[in-house]
């Protein structure tokens, strides 16, 4: 069996309970999964308790208990410790014999328990919307749990008011209005240019506002200090082979295109009539993804849309300006969102889970969320020689969820992949 797969060392897994007494759970514990996913604002895990001290009541266990942890496995140490420690949300599947007792402890980030208290209630000015973004983490979430190189700029500025939103309902919503620097934006005519789409979501690593565009053409795994790793799929494990932590243990398709859906939310074309009341004009903007996208994670030169319904419009939007809301100097001062945002948000982020698959690998705790990965899979043939590598399915895919299993000779890494386009050449 691989060294990664079995690999695991609980060094200290410690539960502070709310008067700070610890418990040490490192003998306690059976299992532990972690979770992370780009469209979750926050990171989870659930441990599986069994003991025989009497912790539940003895402690007692009630909720906001505090915990952290430092395991070594074959790829590195997994540490959860200061303001990356995780808290305790819920209690599960609670047995007792008399003898001994056995739970689930549910554990989010701190951020996640704040996010239920706290809301956003003051207006923004004009500003890009990563700055916005910074505001909500510092001063409303009160958390430093990011780098600025994580926060991406946005080309344009948004001017908007919290109505007293939860912190993590605004900072996912102000995603599709971000337009990424590289993506362009603004319309030529009657063409709406660029792409559209942010996404934010916490990792191992902290918090990240990133667009679609720069997560694509990403030539890391996710953590800055891991270069981009290739995953093959190998029938043979060996042991103690270091190339073995690298293997697909299993690997299985969960969806490929499909073209109905895409084409009622419009992903590859259409058009979107904006009224402006101050001017009182409309104007008809066009937009074709085909056209405006520019980073893929597959390797054609082109998206393959099947019977020219790139050209063919399957959605009509309409839209207001919002001109004079949040401009008191001037009632035609807008917003600033971009006049097609919506148009080319949804198209990037549809067109973004066109491929997924899911993945187990042996357990790498380098892999994050938001992550860049090589897979090569094996050319389906009637011969048995499996190591011609299949061209079009093989490639770079974006993780989109992940999970750790922490568990005596059973540590893996299950993945969540998807990409946009096909081909690995």
């Amino acid at each position: 069996m691989s060294l990664a797969v079995s690999g695991l060392t609980f060094n200290a897994v410690e539960l502070i309970s709310l008067s700070g007494k610890r418990i040490d759970l490192s003998n306690s514990l059976l299992s532990a999964d972690y979770f992370e996913d780009i469209l979750s604002p926050c990171v989870t895990m659930v441990l599986n308790v069994t003991t025989t001290n009497g912790i539940y009541n003895g402690l007692p266990i009630r909720g906001g208990e505090k915990v952290v942890m430092d395991i070594t496995t074959a790829t590195g140490n997994f540490v959860l410790d200061g303001d990356y420690g995780l808290y305790v949300y819920k209690v599960g599947e609670y047995a007792s014999n008399g003898t001994k007792e056995s739970f689930n402890l549910y554990l989010v980030s701190r951020e996640g328990l704040t996010n239920e208290t706290a809301r956003v209630e003051i207006p923004f000015d004009k500003k890009p919307i990563n700055e916005h973004v910074k505001k909500i983490l510092d001063e409303v979430l009160v958390t430093k749990k990011y780098v600025d190189s994580n926060i991406e700029r946005t080309s344009n500025s948004y001017s908007f008011i919290g109505n007293n939103k939860k912190p993590f309902h605004v900072l996912t919503w102000l995603g599709p209005k971000g337009i990424p620097s590289s993506g362009g934006s603004g319309a030529d005519g009657q063409r709406a240019k660029g792409v559209a789409g942010f996404l934010f979501y916490e990792t191992k690593d902290g918090f990240n506002f990133k667009s679609i565009d720069t997560l694509v053409s990403a030539t890391k795994s996710g953590n800055a200090n891991s270069s981009l790793i290739t995953f093959t799929y190998n029938n043979v494990i060996e042991h103690d082979s270091a190339a073995s932590q690298y293997n697909i243990l299993d690997y299985s398709l969960e969806k490929n295109v499909d073209l109905m859906k895409a084409l009622r939310v419009g992903t590859y074309a259409n058009k979107t009539y904006f009224y402006d009341l101050y001017e009182n004009r409309v104007r008809i903007l066009e937009y074709f993804l085909k056209n405006e996208i520019r980073s893929k994670l597959g390797q054609e030169d082109n998206l393959v849309i099947p019977l020219g319904f790139d050209k063919s419009y399957s959605r009509i939007l309409v839209r207001t300006a919002d001109r004079g809301v949040l401009d008191p100097s001037s009632v035609s001062g807008d917003s600033g969102r971009d006049v097609a945002d919506m148009a080319k948000s949804f198209s990037r982020y549809n067109i973004l889970f066109t491929q997924s698959l899911n993945m187990a690998v042996p357990c790498n705790v380098n892999l994050r969320a938001g992550g860049v990965i090589n897979a090569q899979f094996p050319k389906i043939a009637a011969a048995t020689n499996t190591s011609t590598v299949d061209l079009e399915q093989s490639g770079k895919y974006l993780i989109k969820e992940l999970r750790h299993h922490f568990e005596g000779n059973n540590m893996v890494t299950s993945l969540k992949l998807v990409r946009d386009s096909y081909g690995l050449y």
